[in-house]
């Protein structure tokens, strides 16, 4: 005899908690804050890590099409995001040479504030608002359960993926495994936030180091995004500028190092975190 179909959806309840956790504090005749814009697009990469926990009661189809609605959600906040965060990194790698070289790099820093103003185009509190609901209702519409989601099974399946990825990383030095890597480490780390409750001291050890990776990692992929950034900037605009080419040259230099360093990071915390086959933290 077939197994009745489970009559609630646990991921889908938490998901609709997280959404309207993040739209209580938006005022929809106000312009969105710079925190009220992080936590929409952290609250995207709690709900894509959700996503991940129906596998493998659910069809694969069906979770594609829910992460790309979320995929496309997150995307009306990058353009701006990505022009903040390289500006903001290039304030804070500027402090870290001397005065001389401070002075270098201000024709950067004067291109790159022109360039946020330029990308600073945030969707107002009603898109946003439209935006979650329509999500909702597209994952309310597409995942079908063929049964109850096993949430241990999920977390080990985010595990193995981050493990591996983590280790191809190290292995083949590709910048891009490394983003890859930085998305299933961040999926397993909110579903340790998310569904693990009473932890015990050794289990917050362990996801306080997770968090580190991620902070790595997520510092590393903004310094790649800027590194090409760059790149694109003296392939065009800095060749009629001398001024904007030095200070362009001296920063990529600059990032090479720190993603070096960043990768060295990475890898002391793959092995300290993925040693083990199997997910370490119980739930």
């Amino acid at each position: 005899m077939d197994k009745p179909l489970p009559k609630s959806d646990p991921i889908f309840k938490s998901a609709k908690k997280r959404v309207a956790k993040v739209l209580k504090p938006i005022a929809d005749d106000m312009p969105l804050t710079e925190e009220q814009i992080h936590e929409v697009r952290v609250c995207t990469k709690k709900l894509r890590a959700l996503l991940q926990l129906y596998r493998p009661v659910c069809s694969k189809s069906a979770l594609r099409s829910v992460d790309h609605s979320i995929r496309n959600l997150a995307r009306a906040f990058s353009s701006a995001r990505d022009a903040y965060v390289q500006y903001a990194m290039l304030e804070r790698m500027t402090r870290a040479f001397n005065e001389d070289n401070q002075n270098n790099l201000q024709p950067l820093l004067d291109h790159y504030c022109i360039h946020v103003a330029q990308e600073d185009v945030i969707p107002a509190a009603v898109d946003v608002r439209e935006g979650f609901d329509e999500l909702l209702h597209i994952w309310r519409q597409k995942i079908k359960l063929k049964a109850t989601p096993n949430f241990v099974d999920g977390l080990n399946y985010a595990y193995k993926h981050a493990r591996k990825l983590a280790y191809d990383a190290e292995s083949s030095d590709d910048d891009e495994l490394y983003h890859e890597c930085r998305k299933w480490v961040k999926y397993y780390l909110y579903q340790l936030q998310m569904l693990v409750k009473d932890k015990r001291p050794k289990d917050k050890t362990y996801i306080r180091s997770l968090e580190k990776l991620g902070i790595c990692l997520g510092d590393f992929h903004d310094r790649c995004v800027l590194e090409r950034s760059l790149n694109r900037l003296l392939e065009d605009d800095a060749q009629h500028n001398l001024d904007l080419e030095s200070a362009g040259l001296l920063m990529v230099t600059w990032l090479m190092e720190q993603k070096r360093q960043d990768k060295e990071t990475c890898q002391h915390l793959f092995e300290k975190l993925f040693s083990r086959t199997h997910n370490p933290v119980k739930l």
